[in-house]
């Protein structure tokens, strides 16, 4: 107790910590060390809380090769809990803020933090999954600014491709949405920059089933992490010597950006009031409910598409034809699909989806 493990430049530290000084509650956690107040990105016992005034607590390494957190009675609160771990195990705190269990003989790393993420995403971590596997990395909010246990929200990847990311309330409400992954960033995030100052790098591997959110050092910054507040906000946060903390984005921002507000075929526009629309050729629902400000039932067809009617319709005798309204500045539908094209271009593109009548639009 009182002792501290630093990384090897002294750029994190690892130690008890009590997240206001005045609950009596404390924890095993890293954080910055030459910040202040204290930056933590992850903590070890957050569901389990040592009393403060218990000074006997410990971390150590078992005899079965694990970490493990005791209280002043000798009683286990957290562990790795890694089976076959080594008895000759020792644990290393990296500069990239990554705590890591090693086999003292071989080196061979037997467990690190970095694949127990809690609220925060540091350079040098990765976020993704693994579709064979089923084994998932998350985001998981703490339940407020000082209380490190499990909050209400969660951020992950979705598996659909391209991917996208996804925050998740209550454990299985969509929150957000980040709209698909385009090769150098998230569509839906307009502030999140170009290929050249993203911080971020998508990596899908189809034989190994993985797709991997990569963070990459920010030029902008000396210090920089994402974190998922305990309101449900991402924000890609920067820090320079001697600064103060910059958000260099952040999502949602607003209410148009919270998942399903208007509804299917409903456009948002936070400047307008009210701030729900039908697309053109849509009409509401529900009139009654859009009329008291409810649209989260959204939009149906004013008429139906020729592709849909059967011979038993009546048929259109006007010779429309089935086509596109080019619509911009919008997040792209929730389930989209890609599709393998020789050539992608928007005639080929707009030539698939009037062969396919359940496509409904194309980008």
């Amino acid at each position: 107790m009182g002792q501290t493990l630093l990384s090897p430049s002294q750029i994190f530290e690892l130690g008890f910590f009590s997240p206001n000084n005045t609950a009596n509650r404390q924890f095993i956690g890293i954080w910055y060390k030459e910040i202040s107040p204290r930056k933590f990105i992850w903590v070890a016992n957050g569901e389990n809380p040592l009393q403060l005034a218990d000074s006997n607590a410990s971390l150590t390494i078992g005899s079965n090769g694990n970490l493990e957190l005791l209280d002043g009675n000798k009683k286990s609160v957290w562990s790795t809990n890694i089976t076959g771990a080594s008895n000759r195990s020792v644990a290393v705190l990296a500069d990239n803020g990554n705590f890591l269990l090693k086999d003292g003989t071989s080196g061979d790393e037997l467990w690190q933090s970095f694949q127990h993420p809690g609220d925060t995403f540091v350079p040098g971590a990765v976020l993704g999954f693994n579709a064979k596997t089923g084994v998932r990395d998350r985001l998981t909010s703490w339940r407020t600014d000082t209380d490190p246990s499990l909050g209400n929200f969660f951020a992950e990847l979705a598996s659909q491709r391209p991917p996208e990311g996804f925050i998740w309330i209550n454990g299985s409400t969509r929150y957000w949405r980040s709209g698909p992954w385009d090769k150098s960033r998230f569509a839906g995030i307009v502030d999140m920059g170009t290929l050249y100052q993203n911080p971020f790098n998508l990596v899908e591997d189809a034989e190994k089933g993985t797709t991997d959110l990569y963070f990459n050092s920010y030029s902008n910054f000396t210090i920089s992490f994402l974190v998922l507040s305990s309101e449900g906000v991402l924000k890609l946060v920067g820090k320079d010597k001697g600064s103060d903390w910059y958000i260099d984005w952040e999502a949602p921002t607003n209410q148009c950006e919270i998942y399903g507000t208007c509804g299917p075929f409903g456009v948002c526009k936070e400047s307008e009031s009210p701030i729900c629309e039908c697309l053109k050729g849509f009409v509401p629902k529900s009139i009654q409910e859009w009329r008291k400000g409810n649209w989260t039932g959204g939009c149906v067809r004013r008429s139906q598409l020729l592709c849909e009617k059967t011979s038993s319709s009546p048929s259109s005798k006007d010779g429309k034809k089935d086509g596109f309204w080019k619509i911009e500045s919008i997040k792209l539908p929730d389930y989209y699909e890609l599709v393998e094209l020789d050539d992608y271009n928007a005639d080929s593109c707009e030539a698939w989806c009037l062969n396919n009548c359940s496509c409904l639009a194309y980008a």
